[in-house]
């Protein structure tokens, strides 16, 4: 029987076991595939550094908090228990204590982030998953670690190669040769609880020329240009339906736009035992530019139960707003007519779209050839080469509302391989 509350630590690597003995400078930066170790390595190294410092304030920074205790806080509260440390999480404060020390929890991915930490002043930090935090929060972290001897770890996946992080930092050879900054790059290879099987599985995920399999599986910092959904073919358009009952979920995805579009899609679900298929069954939605015409809130969700009839659907199935569609969703929980339960989705854009991607690629996703304006928006969705030389990886916002509304379905019921393929302990 495993025992859950214990960390079992396999042999590291020669990469993860370098930066465990010589991440001694200021800035200490593991870049490199996803799985490849980093995390594990990083947070081990994170743990020695607290416990040997004179100072005793430190941070862990991650996107948003409840990434962070999904990624780093569980394994790190295991590593201490395992080591013999007593910990205590206080989850109102978002801090951790052990050894005299207090180490502080901090969400800094989106703007505004960073005054969450100003004022303050810390003598250590680990930062997971670099790329996503603001470069304003990062110059902050950068200026609160000012206690003596004061080290920060980073780890990161590639992105964009105009990031802030790949130019400033893991591409400045003066940081480097003065000694304020060291980069080590991990590789699939370089995690040693990783199965042949969950490998192959793992590089299976992304289409072989894909922005993420370039990303998270070379490892290289390379632009999103041209289309993001380019494998989406006629294979992925169906034409005969299937009955209802066939599904084990029927599901709304939708987007707004409190001006102008307001869409979604009805999404039937069907579970296979090593994968999910997906279909858009259907369409609906109201469009202002085109028709010249504003409806209200209560209009277009009486055209959302109209279609919620034609299908029979209820209480038994799902429409996700929008996360910014407050009035929307507050008017589909006050209209009678609604019977399907109602629940917001916040969207990860860019983990959104290498998932749908990889199903596109795979042929698990697929759309009915009804669905005229969902099939139009798919085979015109690009990168917006603009921000990309900015360094921001985004779509071309321009009548994309379509392909934004096949997101929150396909998440909330998405396929996990991780946890239904992979058997033992593998690293992070």
């Amino acid at each position: 029987m495993k025992d859950a509350q214990q960390f079992h630590w396999q042999p590291f690597g020669p990469v993860a076991t370098n930066y465990l003995y010589d991440s001694t400078c200021w800035i200490n930066i593991a870049v490199g595939s996803i799985r490849s170790g980093k995390t594990i390595v990083a947070l081990t190294r994170f743990i020695e550094y607290t416990l040997r410092s004179d100072n005793t304030d430190f941070m862990i920074i991650g996107k948003t908090l409840s990434t962070l205790e999904r990624n780093v806080v569980r394994p790190f509260m295991k590593m201490l228990g395992t080591l013999g440390i007593q910990a205590e999480h206080n989850q109102y404060l978002n801090e951790i204590y052990y050894e005299g020390n207090t180490v502080c929890l901090f969400g800094v991915g989106k703007k505004g982030d960073d005054e969450k930490i100003q004022g303050s002043t810390f003598g250590g930090t680990l930062i997971d998953e670099g790329t996503v935090i603001t470069e304003d929060g990062f110059k902050m972290i950068l200026s609160r670690n000012s206690l003596p001897s004061s080290m920060i770890f980073i780890t990161c996946n590639p992105a964009n190669p105009n990031h802030y992080l790949y130019n400033e930092y893991i591409k400045n050879e003066d940081m480097i040769q003065e000694g304020r900054c060291k980069v080590w790059t991990f590789t699939l290879d370089d995690n040693r609880t990783l199965t042949p099987e969950y490998v192959q599985n793992l590089k299976a995920s992304y289409p072989p020329d894909s922005l993420f399999y370039k990303r998270y599986i070379d490892g290289l910092w390379v632009s999103g240009q041209g289309a993001i959904y380019g494998h989406f073919d006629d294979n992925n358009i169906y034409h005969e339906d299937k009955p209802l009952d066939y599904y084990d979920y029927l599901e709304f995805g939708s987007d707004y736009g409190a001006s102008s579009t307001t869409c979604w899609n009805i999404i039937g679900i069907k579970c296979f035992k090593d994968h999910y298929e997906y279909d858009v069954i259907d369409e609906g939605g109201h469009n202002a530019d085109t028709t010249g015409v504003n409806l209200t809130d209560s209009q277009i969700v009486e055209m959302v139960a109209d279609q919620q009839d034609q299908y029979n659907l209820g209480s038994g199935n799902t429409f996700y707003p929008s996360h910014d569609a407050t009035s929307f969703e507050a008017e589909l929980h006050h209209n009678k007519r609604i019977r399907m339960n109602v629940e917001k989705y916040m969207p990860d854009t860019l983990e959104c779209i290498g998932v749908l991607g990889d199903l596109f690629y795979k042929n698990y996703l697929r759309v009915h050839e009804r669905c005229t304006r969902t099939i139009d928006c798919i085979r015109s969705y690009e990168w917006d080469a603009a921000a990309a030389r900015r360094g921001v990886d985004k779509p071309y916002k321009v009548d994309d509302h379509f392909c934004d509304s096949l997101r929150a379905p396909v998440m909330m019921h998405r396929f996990d391989m991780e946890c239904e393929m992979l058997g033992g302990l593998v690293y992070l």
